[in-house]
């Protein structure tokens, strides 16, 4: 659990965290004071208190599933959920603790209850003046980028074990212990997500099922008719706290100017139910009114089924994540002035991206003449967090206080920029540590922020020097995919086949292949960007034209003709251009062409044209293998081109139909 993620959303999260927990507190016991004069006996009254609590909670790992399971954790509504949840489970514990203390006042007398509390406060105590630095001392003791030591994590297990021991002998839940010995291990990397790798998977996978399973089968459905009295009470309870849980997020979110349907989603997050309360009622399973909760098991069940079917449903159709990234303005190359600045995000997720990257943004014309605003986002997996986190560095005192995240990131686009200070109006720096399925919602969202006009994405695959596929990152493949999907600007995947670490002596060639269509002017606008005789930049436009079709038809076209003129007359300001004009038959005659000349340059150049039908690529789009770089980009990046010049497939900006 990261314990700042409250600092992260402010004082909203904070109401609306004490207003969803304390609210249907408040309207539960009332009505089940009103309600136990009348429809109760003593004994079934009993377990009124106990309904109240279990209905108001909002457990901050249900939470975090839910949002997981949605896709939505790294969202705005998703982070203010995992804050309010915080707050919310908070206050749940501290009130469960003092209602433990005063039944056990109660039944054991009060020297009883001060044990209780002065071990529970030596147990905290020794959690941040013992374990706490122990961990610490574990992480310093792992060299960086090497795994923690397995006796280390023994050690922890263990460790589990006993203070699960410990919390128990007092009359604690054994997840107690656990539970605050968790809070005591350093989140994320190397420690918390070598935790997470070793044990998450048999945790979630195999004992969480087996666990839901068993609540399950002590549910008896011939027992609901048995207390009609309690059971209609225990159904007016349950509305009676969820309807003032969603009334109070409401009121408190509405108060803070959230949309009306956002708040509706977020109401309803914070009202979800699942296996925290399954084992709430687990651990009562000793206690003397389990008879009475065995009436109500079998209705709880059904509750929480009804809850964990619709609640998801309903978030969805009230939120959608993807509406804020429609692109109703035009933010792309194309439309970008001439020599006004252009606004890049460029992603990294491993060293090896850096090189190739940097080139592409000095190839990319930086001059006082054509500035470029490079935003970088460091993209890390996320591993041994409850949440996600987003750091921007230049921030650095409030979000880099124990760990540096990105030196190397860091350090070589910094001097990058010293390389280039005219040419470089604003370079910052950003890391993303969440779950990969996530990571298009930070790409996306930092991009619309900072009103970019292209996002530059490293191919999920590497290849080696000698030219063979030497690594694949199934994940960054799906996270291209959803960028091109969801990007409210210009996306190019860029294709490192190792030529970019390669000095060049003289000059940089670039060509660029020119089909038609929307992603190709796009590309050509780029292209001429580059364009630069002092910074020896050479570059030649390819124009492939499929024989018959030389005339004007349509606006498409025109468009064509439009952006290809000055490339034709050579008048591209800035450097000299060479003009190749390739007559072909079909896509068999374009591919021959294509890998004749691909080793003549460093830098190929293409619009992704996905879905474009056309003569010079006919016959090829049945054996393409990466549909996110189209038929030409797929080409030049098979593995069975044997080429070490890297490829960038640029798609422009989807506007919103």
């Amino acid at each position: 659990m990261d314990m700042t993620v409250l600092n992260r959303r402010g004082r909203k999260a904070l109401y609306t965290g004490i207003a969803c927990m304390l609210f249907p507190l408040i309207i539960g016991f009332s009505l089940g004071l009103s309600l136990k004069r009348s429809w109760l006996t003593k004994e079934e009254a009993r377990i009124l208190p106990f309904l109240t609590v279990f209905h108001s909670l909002t457990p901050f790992p249900v939470v975090v599933y839910l949002l997981e399971n949605l896709k939505i954790l790294n969202t705005e509504l998703g982070q203010f959920g995992l804050s309010a949840a915080f707050v919310s489970d908070a206050i749940g514990l501290i009130l469960l603790l003092l209602a433990k203390w005063s039944r056990d006042a109660m039944e054991n007398g009060n020297f009883h209850v001060i044990f209780v509390g002065a071990s529970s406060i030596i147990y905290l105590l020794i959690h941040v003046f013992v374990f706490r630095p122990a961990m610490v001392w574990i992480v310093k003791q792992t060299p960086k980028g090497r795994p923690v030591k397995t006796v280390y994590i023994h050690m922890i297990m263990l460790l589990m074990l006993v203070c699960g021991l410990l919390t128990y002998s007092v009359n604690f839940t054994f997840v107690t212990g656990p539970f605050i010995l968790g809070l005591a291990v350093p989140d994320g990397p190397p420690l918390g997500s070598a935790i997470v790798n070793k044990f998450n998977c048999f945790t979630e996978h195999v004992l969480l099922p087996l666990f839901v399973t068993i609540c399950a089968m002590k549910a008896d459905l011939g027992l609901i008719s048995l207390s009609s009295d309690l059971l209609a009470t225990y159904i007016i309870l349950l509305i009676a706290t969820f309807a003032a849980k969603m009334v109070a997020c409401l009121i408190s979110l509405l108060y803070s100017k959230m949309p009306i349907n956002d708040a509706l989603a977020l109401a309803l997050i914070l009202s979800f139910k699942g296996e925290v309360q399954l084992s709430i009622y687990s651990y009562y399973g000793d206690d003397q009114v389990q008879v009475i909760l065995d009436k109500v098991l079998s209705l709880t069940i059904v509750a929480i089924l009804i809850n964990a079917t619709i609640a998801p449903i309903l978030v969805k159709y009230l939120y959608d994540p993807s509406r804020k990234y429609a692109g109703y303005k035009e933010r792309d190359i194309m439309h970008n002035r001439r020599n006004a600045e252009l606004r890049i995000l460029v992603c990294i997720h491993k060293p090896d991206n850096i090189p190739t990257v940097i080139k592409l943004l000095e190839a990319s014309g930086p001059t006082r003449q054509t500035p470029l605003t490079v935003y970088v986002l460091h993209l890390i997996k996320l591993i041994g967090r409850a949440s996600p986190v987003f750091i921007s560095h230049q921030m650095q005192k409030k979000t880099l206080a124990k760990t540096s995240y990105s030196e190397n990131v860091i350090t070589a686009f910094n001097r990058f920029k010293q390389d280039n200070l005219d040419g470089i109006s604003l370079l910052h720096v950003f890391t993303a540590i969440s779950p990969p399925k996530y990571m298009r919602e930070d790409v996306c969202t930092l991009a619309l922020d900072k009103l970019a006009s292209l996002i530059v994405l490293p191919f999920h695959r590497k290849w080696s020097l000698d030219g063979f596929v030497e690594s694949e990152d199934c994940a960054i493949r799906t996270l291209n995919c959803g960028v091109l999907e969801l990007a409210p600007c210009s996306v190019g995947i860029l294709v490192d086949r190792g030529r970019s670490t390669i000095p060049v002596d003289s000059s940089y060639s670039v060509a660029m292949i020119f089909l038609g269509g929307r992603d190709d002017q796009e590309a050509l606008t780029l292209a001429k960007r580059m364009a630069n005789d002092m910074m020896n930049i050479k570059l030649t436009v390819v124009h492939f034209v499929a024989s018959g079709s030389e005339e004007i038809r349509d606006l498409g076209d025109l468009l064509d003709h439009e952006v290809l003129k000055d490339v034709k007359l050579n008048n591209v300001s800035g450097g000299y251009v060479t003009y190749i004009e390739e007559m072909v038959e079909d896509g068999p005659q374009t591919a021959l062409i294509i890998n004749s000349m691909i080793d003549e340059y460093e830098l190929i150049i293409v619009g992704r044209r996905q879905n474009v039908v056309s003569a010079q690529t006919s016959g090829l789009a049945e054996w393409i293998e990466f549909p996110e770089l189209g038929i030409i980009g797929d080409l030049l990046a098979s593995s069975d081109s044997n080429t070490r010049t890297s490829v960038l497939v640029l798609q422009q900006q989807q506007q919103q139909q």
